[in-house]
């Protein structure tokens, strides 16, 4: 069973790059943008993933509030690392479709913008507790509650993309886009979610790994 998920987990492996190149080539240009808007076939993709891993991570830290089983610490963890991954690559993309685009790179005055840099910030706040804190069963709780905070960041910055209006971000697009832009953009949200469940697999295989070695270390 777990050879045939280590061959699937490969298999999945060339879909990001064939996704990406396939959003490099074929699609047209946006006459607005030029080829910046390009960024955009990445750009939003990872900003779902990076908004949802933190609410599968608190979900995860309440269950271990419950039920104190390591199991869930674990998915609350690898579930945080991928949100900080994914949001690294919002605000690096971001910033550069933006100054292609529209001259800026950033818009302290724009909540979008300023919202998920207030969830990088969360996430950075959970893993120096996490750091910091020796005790296996404290950390978990920290650990939780970290998360839910997190989570409540992902929450208002999701918000702020629906409801809030600003000069900066184009409004939503995902009713109006023409075919090819389309499937281009649906082909990287599919990718950019199976590199979400390749992380999540190793970093949950990551975890349970450490989690012996602590064990063996203290017995």
């Amino acid at each position: 069973m777990k050879k045939g998920l280590d061959w699937g987990l490969l298999l999945l492996i060339p879909a990001l790059p064939l996704a990406t190149l396939y959003a490099l080539l074929v699609p047209p240009v946006v006459l607005e943008q030029g080829q910046a808007h390009r960024i955009f076939y990445i750009h939003v993709p990872v900003a779902w993933v990076a908004l949802y891993a933190p609410l599968i991570s608190a979900v995860s830290g309440v269950l271990y509030l419950i039920t104190r089983r390591s199991v869930f610490d674990r998915w609350n963890v690898t579930n945080a690392r991928i949100a900080v991954l994914f949001s690294l690559g919002v605000v690096i993309s971001g910033p550069i479709w933006a100054y292609t685009a529209w001259g800026t790179f950033w818009n302290f005055a724009d909540p979008r913008l300023m919202s998920f840099f207030i969830l990088l910030l969360c996430l950075a706040g959970y893993f120096l507790v996490r750091l910091f804190t020796d005790d296996v069963n404290r950390r978990g709780i920290y650990s939780a509650v970290w998360a839910i905070i997190a989570s409540a960041a992902s929450i208002f910055t999701w918000l702020a993309i629906r409801v809030l209006e600003t000069d900066l971000h184009p409004g939503p697009v995902l009713k109006t886009m023409a075919p090819e832009i389309g499937r281009s953009f649906w082909w990287n949200v599919l990718a950019y979610h199976l590199l979400f469940w390749l992380l999540l697999v190793i970093g949950l295989r990551h975890e349970k790994s450490r989690e012996w070695e602590e064990m063996e270390r203290e017995s």
